[in-house]
């Protein structure tokens, strides 16, 4: 994958193995990947050196969770990283269409 960018979210649930509730982290190749550190409503940057190109409308990319920062659990999950235009909208895990239809 390289260098990425990163979502900080609340954690939706206790990790399974620790019970930590640390923040939830995503990864993303999608923008000026430089480990930004971004929340939903923050609008991604582009440089010329940019994964993807900026587009219009609604769309998402594949996202990567990060391991439990407490215990180091390895988090298997699959994400999409919601997009608007160039602003983050939101996230979710990803369904069976979207393993299939994106470009993991």
């Amino acid at each position: 994958m390289g260098v990425y960018d990163r979502l900080f979210l609340p954690s939706a649930a206790p990790c399974s193995r620790c019970g930590s509730q640390e923040e939830l982290v995503i990864q993303f190749h999608f923008g000026d990947v430089r480990l930004h550190e971004f929340r939903i409503g923050d609008a991604i940057t582009w440089s010329d050196t940019a994964k993807g190109s900026p587009r219009t409308g609604r769309f998402r990319v594949p996202g990567y969770p990060e391991w439990c920062k407490a215990c180091g659990l390895d988090n298997e999950d699959s994400y999409v990283v919601e997009f608007h235009g160039d602003v983050i909208t939101g996230y979710r895990e990803a369904t069976e269409d979207d393993l299939e239809s994106l470009d993991w």
